[in-house]
């Protein structure tokens, strides 16, 4: 919402500058985004009269200029057919600058030195209007400084308003939150409406099909009206305002718009059949080609406003074009209508298809004030258009129950103590008064809230008690639909007396002092072992586009094989909730290899959304996902270049579970549909699965157009938290020595490093300390299909010196227990 400072003043007085009127309604709740300067883009433009047009010696279709410009008169060349004595018109003399950035200088034309340059709407960057030069007020002196004369420099707050306040949406609005926080007066726009004729009722009928939709439908007639461009007063505040100038009839409806926030729309009366409005839903087969010239087949459930023909709008959205206000309108019907905010989010979404209008709509327009704004562009189009307002408007009330304000009770010692401040009934009514409600006392001040919540410890500077406290009867006005409860009031009460007012305290509870589970401790763990191996920390998008499911298991062999699809996505790239990290991990991969940053190391915490059966809400499991691409170390000096390879990840996840003082896991093998099979495994955890890690398929690695080789890692973080030791296990500094020996067994090849090692460790009872896996050989000295795995054993005895014999025969112990499980022999 822009907000022209100059159009905001009409309704409220200002006593600050922009700053500080951004700072007063910021802290309010309303957020100034921006305060911007509109106006002033050109420079060395000045008022002209021009005092005697002369042909061209030398060009037929261009002619010379006298133009005073203020103490001085000046020869200009002009080509602009609407150039004759008397006008006074915009001047740019030698050295001023345009807003495209154009530099006016002497030139001479055909033999005529032109000393400056008249201007037109589009020149000076106001309009697209380039047919002749523009027109001022003859009342204005020559000479004059342009940017004072049209008065367009001026101050513009841009709001950013949230989906719950509606009623700022509009210049009347702000004024109201301006005048309720500095307690200046709000000034409504007044205005005395003349009506002629036969009354509206004679000539236009309105009929309500969707009660529910359509609450209220007003309809006002105007004739004789003349399509001319509206008065520079108007098309400067719109432009300000963000909305480009029409023609006068279109104007009025989105200035009145924008003044009260009621949407509006203009019909050519003659177009429309009988004067017939009807309001309903589409019937089979119906189309519409809306204003911005797109035929739309239309949805069973979009409201559609009529006339015995078929549609002539999209309710609340944008109207037809076989009812356009064009240039030969003579006779106007003008809709205010209240339509239901759910209905027409659909229908816009729907169409992809927003307007300001619909943007109203969807947040939630003022029932009452239907007839109010159809009044004021009534009034407006008189002035602008010259036409004659029929007497009355044809105003059905579908549904009278949405005119009725919502009532509720303000308990003002409770308000107090819940916002921390001494709060007076008097400074109460105040403030609600000043936001636009009707507050009176009740009698008695007994409270019979059922709903009312258990008392609140009274703030030691807070007086008064919750027993005969003094309670206000509040009539929400109907602008207001954000207020629905009593806690509602409390924080518009606390908003408008200033969050900055109420004093700092803690609050009064058992447990003053906060602390961090152990699950939470344990994932910011992860997450700092992540980055000390020189990870970056992604974040990525929760809705991924559904082609990722059949790129990366197109059987649905992992992946769920109905994820959870968003009913209604905002894109086909935003369709179903995430299963897996890798979609966001391999997109940010890809996008960085994109912009030739070749070495990627990311990892990502986020959740993942598995569907159940029979359940409404998903699983939402918390995993760890990583991805790393290119080198690991770079080409140094003394070393040469490191590829990020499985072994690298595979690396990086033992760091991991070492700081997390894991015990008892092991990487098995195990294929899945996105990872090359050969270079691939599942990560447990004791005796529970925790996830996988492995180098991305080719064909996955293809059809992303990224390089081969990328190595990529998911684990459930809840497995990592239950097998994590937060004390790691303490074992005594050995005081007896050591003995090493290597053992170098034949396996056959399908068997893991992993699984013999297990079988050793088991084998190899308490006196084992270490082994360590450091060669691994295949070569024509092997059987086929075999492989020879190097171990490097400690042994020791914690309580004595232990002897050659006893570490041998420990040996021989595993060389039999690896025969007898695994079929291994001695190398």
């Amino acid at each position: 919402m822009r907000v022209p400072l100059k159009w905001l003043s009409e309704y409220v007085d200002l006593a600050m500058d922009a700053g500080e009127l951004a700072e007063l309604l910021t802290a309010s709740g309303t957020s100034v985004e921006a305060v911007e300067r509109a106006g002033g883009e050109w420079k060395g433009c000045v008022v002209g009269r021009v005092l005697q047009v002369s042909p061209h010696p030398s060009a037929d279709r261009l002619s010379v200029c006298r133009v005073d410009v203020g103490g001085s008169s000046r020869d200009i060349v002009c080509g602009a057919p609407n150039v004759r004595p008397g006008m006074a018109c915009p001047v740019a003399l030698p050295g001023g600058r345009l807003p495209d950035g154009t530099v006016i200088g002497e030139a001479e034309i055909r033999g005529v030195v032109s000393s400056g340059m008249l201007l037109s709407e589009k020149e000076l960057g106001l309009s697209d209007d380039a047919e002749g030069i523009m027109e001022l007020d003859p009342d204005l002196e020559p000479g004059k400084d342009l940017a004072d004369a049209l008065d367009v420099e001026d101050n513009v707050l841009v709001l950013e308003i949230t989906p719950n306040r509606p009623d700022c949406l509009s210049m009347l609005g702000v004024a109201r939150e301006v005048a309720a926080l500095t307690g200046a007066e709000l000034r409504r726009p007044r205005f005395s409406l003349v009506e002629e004729g036969d009354p509206a009722s004679t000539e236009v009928r309105v009929e309500i099909l969707e009660a529910e939709r359509c609450p209220r439908y007003v309809a006002r007639l105007i004739d004789e009206v003349s399509i001319r461009p509206s008065p520079w007063w108007m098309r400067n505040r719109l432009r300000a305002a963000g909305v480009r100038p029409i023609n006068n009839v279109v104007d009025v409806t989105n200035y009145v718009m924008l003044e009260l926030g009621q949407p509006l729309h203009a019909f050519d009366y003659h177009l429309l059949e009988g004067g017939h409005i009807i309001v309903r839903c589409m019937k089979e087969g119906e189309r519409l080609t809306t204003l911005d010239g797109v035929e739309r087949e239309l949805h069973p459930d979009d409201l559609l406003i009529c006339d015995p023909r078929g549609p002539v709008a999209l309710a609340g959205v944008m109207g037809g074009e076989n009812t356009e206000v064009h240039p030969g309108t003579v006779k106007v019907l003008l809709e205010s209508a209240h339509f239901s905010a759910p209905g027409i989010m659909l229908t816009s979404r729907r169409h992809e298809l927003t307007s300001e209008a619909s943007y109203r709509f969807e947040r939630g327009v003022d029932p009452a004030g239907c007839l109010f704004a159809a009044d004021r562009a009534a009034f407006l189009m008189r002035e602008t258009a010259g036409g004659r307002v029929r007497p009355g408007a044809v105003d059905v009330v579908a549904k009278p129950e949405v005119l009725r304000p919502r009532e509720l009770n303000l308990r003002v010692g409770r308000a107090a103590r819940l916002i921390g401040v001494s709060l007076s009934a008097h400074e109460a009514r105040r403030i609600l008064v000043s936001l636009g409600m009707e507050v009176v006392s009740r009698e008695g001040g007994a409270v019979t809230d059922a709903e009312a919540p258990a008392p609140i410890p009274d703030v030691p500077h807070v007086r008064g008690s919750a027993e005969g406290e003094e309670v206000l009867a509040v009539k929400v006005p109907t602008f207001r639909p954000d207020l629905e409860r009593e806690i509602d009031l409390v924080e518009e009460l606390a908003r408008v007396y200033g969050y900055h007012r109420v004093p700092i305290t803690l609050p009064r509870t058992s447990h003053n002092v906060g602390f961090l589970t152990r699950e939470q401790r344990l994932r910011r763990e992860i997450a700092r072992v992540m980055v000390a191996c020189g990870l970056h920390e992604a974040i990525t998008w929760s809705f991924v586009p559904s082609w990722w499911m059949d790129l990366l298991d197109p059987e649905r062999k992992h992946l769920p094989e109905n994820p959870l699809r968003i009913r209604n996505p905002l894109s086909e790239e935003a369709s179903i909730m995430r299963p897996t990290l890798l979609p966001g991990l391999l997109e940010a991969v890809r996008f960085n290899l994109n912009r030739r940053v070749t070495d990627v190391h990311l990892f990502e915490m986020g959740r993942v959304f598995m569907p159940r059966e029979a359940e409404v809400l998903p699983e939402e499991p918390l995993l760890l996902g990583c991805a790393l691409a290119g080198r690991w170390m770079p080409k140094d000096w003394d070393q040469e270049p490191q590829e990020a390879d499985f072994y690298v990840l595979k690396g990086i996840l033992e760091v991991l579970l070492r700081a997390l003082h894991v015990e008892g896991w092991c990487l098995r093998r195990s294929e899945y549909p996105f990872l090359h099979p050969a270079r691939s495994g599942e990560v447990v955890l004791g005796e529970r699965a925790a996830g996988y890690l492995g180098t991305l398929h080719p064909r996955v690695a293809e059809a992303l157009d990224v390089p081969e080789g990328l190595e990529v890692m998911e684990l459930d973080v809840s497995a990592l938290v239950e097998a994590a030791r937060t004390v790691p296990p303490y074992r005594d500094i050995p005081r007896f020595p050591a003995v090493q020996m290597d053992l170098a067994v034949v396996v056959r090849e399908e068997i893991d490093a992993g699984e013999v090692e297990r079988v050793i460790r088991e084998a190899g009872g308490e006196l084992l300390r270490e082994a360590r896996l450091f060669d691994l050989y295949r070569g024509e000295q092997l059987g086929e299909g075999e492989k020879s795995l190097a171990y490097s054993l400690v042994f020791h005895a914690p309580d004595r010196t232990l002897r050659d014999e006893e570490a041998r025969t420990a040996v021989e112990d595993i060389v039999r227990a690896l025969g007898e499980k695994l079929g291994a022999r001695l190398r």
